[in-house]
């Protein structure tokens, strides 16, 4: 089958199946298909929708390739599609550190920005920290510190140029619904954010794990694939098998709406100052430090609600605020960054 006969189905809004999404699988890992091919591969997907069981397809065929481990229980993965081109801090980099500083143990599936400034891999790589570092370095600090940032190779290597494209294309596409779901160890957990409340329903359907599913939708129509104080957050919690959804407006949290600008950092050596101060337990109306640093408790705090830490994400969030400002989190980052700079 060539794959402008698949492209072909999806516009004649016709459905993939094991057979489409293996050719699929075996296209790219193979670089049997070309730029423009790519291009309107994701194209027509984005117009034809993405449904649940070709996403769990996908990413079975490449977990299944790529062998997932898993070196301890109640483990945590903070990973989300991306794709909301809010340009915001890097987030669920800082709610990952601040959780594991409170004691969840936190593998971070970790990606370059595809549609952002400033990715999960770009700012820990601007601190000096090597997503790629050897296996048993990152698991021995892992051991250490219940930190590990990780990265699949197989999904870089096959479907690399996917995302290339898209940050071309300035869109999303299907490699960012694979992103959170190709974590190379498994995990128990899951607080996993989304660009619409259409791939919240979607990935709703794909996750069976114990799973929040996430966005925050503004008044201007964009969504923020995070939790926030800027516009109703959109919760999908999965377990066992059943979904609940629920809404949480900023008013639940005794908050007044935030302006999402004041979450925007305009270049990566921002990004990195605000990471950092934020990690110190800085907080102030300079650069919107505050409205920055409350975000990023209230995605810890889910977190912390996810691995049962506490009894809810209001709880969390007052929790990773208060632990925030103690000053340890940032202590406890560079003790694991020490430990994957050391040799074996």
């Amino acid at each position: 089958m060539l794959i402008s006969e698949i492209t072909k189905k999806m516009d004649d809004k016709k459905d993939l199946d094991k057979e489409d999404l293996t050719y699929i699988f075996q296209y790219f890992e193979e670089k049997r298909i070309n730029s423009e091919e790519i291009k309107n591969l994701i194209i027509s997907w984005r117009k034809k929708g993405e449904l649940p069981s070709e996403i769990k397809i996908l990413a079975s065929l490449l977990n299944e390739k790529q062998g997932q481990s898993h070196i301890a229980e109640n483990t945590l993965d903070i990973c989300g599609t991306g794709g909301d081109r809010s340009n915001t801090l890097n987030i669920s980099t800082l709610a990952a550190i601040i959780a594991s500083s409170c004691g969840v143990k936190v593998i971070k599936h970790s990606g370059r920005s595809t549609t952002s400034i400033s990715g999960s891999v770009d700012v820990l790589s601007d601190f000096g920290l090597n997503i790629d570092n050897a296996k048993d370095i990152k698991e021995k600090c892992f051991k250490n510190h219940g930190l590990m940032f990780v990265s699949s190779k197989l999904l870089k290597d096959v479907f690399g140029e996917v995302k290339k494209i898209c940050k071309e294309l300035n869109t999303p596409g299907f490699v960012n619904l694979l992103g959170p779901l190709t974590n190379p160890y498994l995990t128990d957990f899951h607080l996993l954010g989304v660009s619409s409340i259409e791939w919240g329903k979607l990935l709703a359907s794909v996750c069976e794990k114990r799973v929040l599913i996430v966005c925050s939708k503004l008044k201007n129509g964009m969504v923020l694939d995070e939790l926030s104080f800027s516009g109703k957050n959109y919760i999908w919690k999965i377990e066992n098998g059943k979904v609940e959804e629920e809404i949480l407006d900023p008013f639940d949290f005794g908050f007044k709406i935030v302006d999402y600008e004041n979450l925007i950092v305009k270049n990566k050596e921002e990004a990195k100052e605000n990471f950092e101060l934020i990690l110190r337990g800085k907080r102030g109306k300079i650069n919107n430090l505050e409205d920055k640093a409350n975000i990023v408790a209230l995605n810890a705090g889910a977190a912390l609600y996810l691995s049962k830490k506490v009894k809810s994400i209001t709880e969390g969030y007052e929790k990773a605020l208060r632990h925030t400002q103690s000053g340890t989190v940032w202590e406890h980052f560079n003790a694991f960054l020490n430990c994957n700079k050391m040799e074996m």
